[in-house]
């Protein structure tokens, strides 16, 4: 693979046979389509990159089946937990999570998805690429960079927008979780004052003032969160639906908060 624009074309195949996996893998047990991946349009480069340097790596093994198998586990398996890793100290976010699997490392990796990627390998290498290649290297010369150009600028601008929804999603999560800290924390001082006040010979009730104070605070603090609730995007939307194990590392219940309401949502336009 010398000619860049194939490489970049196999990428580009890998990228959109991962979404198709994993799609198909994630929707089939909740029984409704589900798009997964970090972007928006059906492709998932981290599976391009993994196909890239598998087959970049691994085709002079091809044909000791054992080593092509193990070499795949541990490539994919490494891959997986770098990305894993540099997205949660990207976006602050864990967007998949194995910790309820028997065997995993961190949440990042298990070894059920690692024994499956070992075997996703082998398929590749013997089954799919060869006829991939063959496909690619008729097509002539003067077509590929200007097809191969046409998904480069697909990913530049899918990429920007997502990242961008990634933050502003974050941006989002954090003031609602900051909204939900000060509710929390409104609500235990009026009881704490309200118990003093009791406790006190003046009075048994907090005075009027006090009392009206409290609440239009804590009125205005749960008009801003259905504010924010309300204002869900509909990208924010796929991204938080496309992982479901997803976790943030700062605003963790204003995001199960999010889901809960999506969910809801969800539920009320099959009803409808």
């Amino acid at each position: 693979m010398d000619n860049f624009w194939i490489l970049f074309l196999v990428f580009t195949v890998y990228s959109f046979l991962g979404w198709l996996t994993e799609s198909i893998f994630c929707s089939v047990p909740v029984g409704k389509f589900v798009n997964r991946g970090f972007l928006n349009g059906p492709f998932c480069p981290i599976y391009g990159v993994g196909g890239v340097v598998v087959v970049s790596a691994l085709t002079p093994f091809k044909d000791n089946l054992v080593v092509l198998y193990l070499a795949g586990v541990v490539i994919t398996t490494l891959l997986e937990y770098g990305t894993g890793f540099a997205l949660e100290k990207i976006f602050h976010t864990k967007y998949w999570d194995y910790s309820t699997h028997r065997y995993h490392f961190q949440g990042r990796i298990c070894l059920e998805n690692s024994l499956l990627f070992g075997v996703m390998c082998v398929v590749g290498i013997l089954l799919i690429h060869p006829t991939l290649l063959d496909l690619l290297e008729s097509v002539p010369e003067t077509v590929l960079p200007w097809a191969a150009g046409i998904f480069v600028l697909y990913f530049v601008c899918d990429t920007t927008l997502s990242v961008y929804t990634t933050f502003k999603l974050n941006g989002k999560l954090d003031e609602m979780q900051q909204v939900l800290d000060e509710i929390r924390e409104r609500a235990a001082a009026f009881k704490a004052d309200k118990i003093e006040t009791m406790q006190s010979a003046l009075a048994c009730l907090i005075d009027e003032e006090t009392r009206a104070a409290y609440q239009k605070a804590l009125s205005e603090l749960y008009e801003k969160k259905d504010k924010i609730e309300a204002d869900i995007k509909c990208l924010q939307c796929r991204i938080i639906s496309a992982f479901p194990t997803m976790k943030s590392m700062r605003s963790n219940e204003s995001l199960q908060r999010m889901k809960e309401i999506i969910r809801e949502k969800t539920k009320n336009i099959r009803r409808g």
